[in-house]
């Protein structure tokens, strides 16, 4: 996808944990993951990211790639964005065709998000590795962006 079909608009989703391993099962089902490795790991990272989902840290205007124009939604472009915060950019680059355009939404967030990791990290197409290649999404080690 092009980073100009991105959309800004937020369906929502659900949040907390539950539903975060809701939509996690569907990611990993959508993209082959095995979901005893993916669900765990995708789930350990909504909850550093953006506490589950919470509205309230949907976007993250605070760090260093908030900037660009200003989009639909009202923030800078590069802002990090949904349940795992992709910037758009990566989320264009690893969007999963027939999933949504926008980054809140859960599933299609998760599902840019296995994309990247698995070329970014070489985690696998199992996910069996993606706690240990992926330090953010391990629960046993202390937070760590990726």
């Amino acid at each position: 996808m092009e980073l100009s079909e991105v959309e800004y608009d937020d369906p929502d989703d659900a949040s907390g944990r539950e539903a975060m391993g809701e939509y996690a099962r569907v990611a990993c089902d959508l993209t082959g993951m095995d979901p005893r490795y993916g669900v765990p790991a995708l789930v350990t990272i909504a909850r550093r990211e953006s506490s589950y989902n919470h509205p309230r840290w949907r976007v993250n205007t605070g760090d260093g790639n908030a900037w660009g124009p200003v989009m639909a939604d009202g923030h800078p472009r590069n802002c990090s964005r949904g349940a795992t915060q992709c910037i758009p950019p990566t989320f264009a680059a690893y969007h999963l065709d027939g999933t949504a355009r926008t980054p809140y939404d859960v599933v299609a967030c998760m599902c840019a998000t296995i994309g990247y990791v698995r070329d970014r990290y070489g985690v696998n197409t199992s996910g069996s590795n993606f706690a240990e290649r992926v330090q953010q999404a391990d629960p046993t080690r202390p937070p760590k962006g990726y």
